[in-house]
């Protein structure tokens, strides 16, 4: 078996401080049952849609394996810790399925729902296997061949025989090859292991070509953590399994991909909320010290900001693990610039930040992946809140991910700060695309008429923003004598005061004749993300500004200003 992991488990500070919350689980666990995943939670997802209740079950599977795992490194001493472990570890090889009901497809035979490779058979597949490389002989006998056996059936094999030979370009193919390889790696046959590196190697160029040379994650923050991260894992280990000769870190575009991470990260743990993203993003401080030797142009955030324990509610072992195994003393914080701009020329990304004011605009196209409807949408972060703001993600259903995702406030147009030119709302698809026209230090233009799908209409964008002070100036074609409103968006309760508004501190004004409008939408967040700001329901406020062209070309200027 190749052993990835030779260095002893770390014993340090930083390791106390993660062992903390860890201990305490494992003390709570002791003597308690293992509860199996029930078929009547494992068939909700097919008979109302909801995956929540299997999904949890699931994971107090794999957060009970990971306690014990690292309890077991951390006190080898301590026998019960051991014994936990083979008991769920044997509890997780009984499992019918290690894929989601959600991405099963409907009425899926047994023999085929059993090896499925989703992404998260293929996480638990990883996980098993760096359970075997680390405790070895210490367990016992029965119970590494009964994992191995279950490796073998559910991952090795059908991964190395192609039955999933794409899984889309987008973090699917990172997550899912980088973990079947890495089981492949550890308990293949040398044939075994060059035919699984080939595959995955297929599907890293997949997930590269997912982004841009300019490094963007179109997901959203929370997926380049996700994405990238299970890519590192997997570059990491086949550069060491090939003795350095696999490298893929010294690609010129995993570097701008590695170097996004200083550009979403606003202030603190805040990060820019485009797609589906949250607005807060605690870091896994193992990779970031690894990105951060790996690369000299990473800022390294400071500890506060990391993931302890718990704060991943996915309970995904390779982050856990490499937060005590990377995690290097001897490394310093080094913070974001204060002041910084950064275009991104292919998604269309204008991100300013001027010591603790950020502003960031996008462009891009309606069918990207994770996609919303949100060509022209900005937010203005103003020193830890978000004064107009992009929504983030909702909680998943069986319909988020269909043909009536526009109709949710987070990924429809109508959740954005964006005109609607006679009601009418962004269209969704990739045919539906902005261009943009210029930009520079203090200017973003772009032109978001093809989002509408409107005939002779034409809608640009300018965005000026010189600090304390922000201007959206849209000028439309073809609209004469049609209502338009102006839509800005925020979790903040804004003051309307006669035709303008009044949030966070800052004023909104239209240099128009116009009419206001504030209402509200509430909608439940994805809690997908550790430590933020959202509560189990937010709501949205939607602050309107609505007036009617007098011109064929018409053109409104938006002031948003630091009172």
């Amino acid at each position: 078996m190749y052993h990835y992991f030779r260095t002893p488990f770390p014993h340090n500070d930083h390791t106390e401080k993660l062992l903390v919350n860890v201990r305490a689980a494992a003390q709570a666990y002791l003597d308690t049952p293992i509860v199996s995943l029930p078929y009547s939670k494992f068939m909700l997802f097919q008979h109302t849609g909801s995956r929540v209740e299997y999904e949890a079950a699931y994971i107090a599977h794999r957060r009970r394996l990971n306690v014990f795992t690292v309890m077991a490194l951390a006190e080898p001493e301590e026998p019960r810790w051991l014994q936990e472990l083979e008991d769920i570890l044997w509890a997780v090889c009984d499992e019918y399925t290690w894929a989601f009901p959600a991405h099963l497809p409907a009425e899926c035979p047994t023999e085929d729902a059993v090896v499925f490779l989703d992404l998260f058979s293929n996480e638990t597949g990883g996980f098993v296997a760096e359970v075997l490389d680390l405790l070895g002989e210490r367990l016992h006998g029965e119970v590494r061949r009964r994992a191995e056996y279950e490796l073998r059936r559910r991952i090795l094999e059908p991964f190395i025989q192609k039955k999933h030979r794409s899984f889309g370009k987008n973090n699917w193919a990172a997550v899912c090859g980088g973990n079947a390889a890495s089981v492949v790696m550890r308990l293949g046959t040398p044939q075994e292991a060059a035919a699984a590196i080939a595959h995955a190697d297929e599907l890293m160029g997949d997930f590269l070509e997912s982004y841009f040379e300019d490094g963007c994650c179109l997901e959203g923050a929370l997926y380049w953590s996700y994405g990238f991260g299970y890519f590192c894992y997997y570059a990491d280990m086949v550069r060491d399994y090939t003795g350095g000769e696999h490298n893929w870190f010294t690609r010129p575009k995993v570097r701008a991909i590695a170097e996004f991470r200083n550009k979403f990260y606003l202030q603190g743990n805040h990060v820019i909320p485009f797609a589906d993203s949250s607005h807060d993003l605690n870091f896994h401080i193992g990779l970031a010290h690894f990105l951060s030797k790996e690369y000299d142009t990473i800022a390294l955030p400071e500890e506060q900001y990391e993931m302890l324990f718990d704060d991943d509610p996915r309970h995904r072992s390779m982050e856990l693990l490499r937060d005590f195994y990377w995690y290097d003393p001897a490394l310093q914080s080094k913070p974001l610039p204060a002041t910084a701009s950064y275009d991104l020329p292919q998604a269309q990304w204008c991100i300013r930040r001027k010591n603790g004011l950020v502003f960031a605009a996008k462009g891009g196209h309606n069918g990207e992946p994770h996609n919303h409807n949100d060509l022209g949408s900005f937010v203005l972060f103003d020193n830890g809140s978000f004064v107009l703001d992009d929504l983030g993600w909702p909680e998943y259903d069986k319909w988020y991910f269909g043909p009536r995702r526009s109709e949710y406030i987070c990924s429809g147009s109508q959740g954005h700060s964006l005109p609607m030119p006679g009601g009418a709302t962004q269209k969704s698809g990739p045919q539906y695309a902005a261009s943009v026209l210029s930009w520079d230090e203090e200017h973003f233009c772009v032109d978001i008429s093809g989002a509408y799908d409107l005939p002779g209409v034409t809608v640009q964008r300018l965005f000026t923003f010189t600090g304390g002070r922000l201007q959206v100036q849209d000028t439309f074609t073809g609209c004469k004598g049609t209502e338009i409103t102006e839509r800005f968006v925020t979790r903040l309760l804004p003051e309307q005061t006669g035709n303008a508004f009044r949030v966070g501190g800052w004023r909104l004004t239209l240099d128009h004749p116009c009419t206001t409008a504030l209402s509200a939408q509430d909608f439940t967040p994805r809690l997908s993300c550790c430590k933020q700001n959202m509560k189990p329901v937010e709501t949205a406020q939607l602050m309107d500004f609505i007036c009617t062209p007098d011109a064929d070309t018409w053109t409104v200027t938006m002031t948003v200003e630091k009172e």
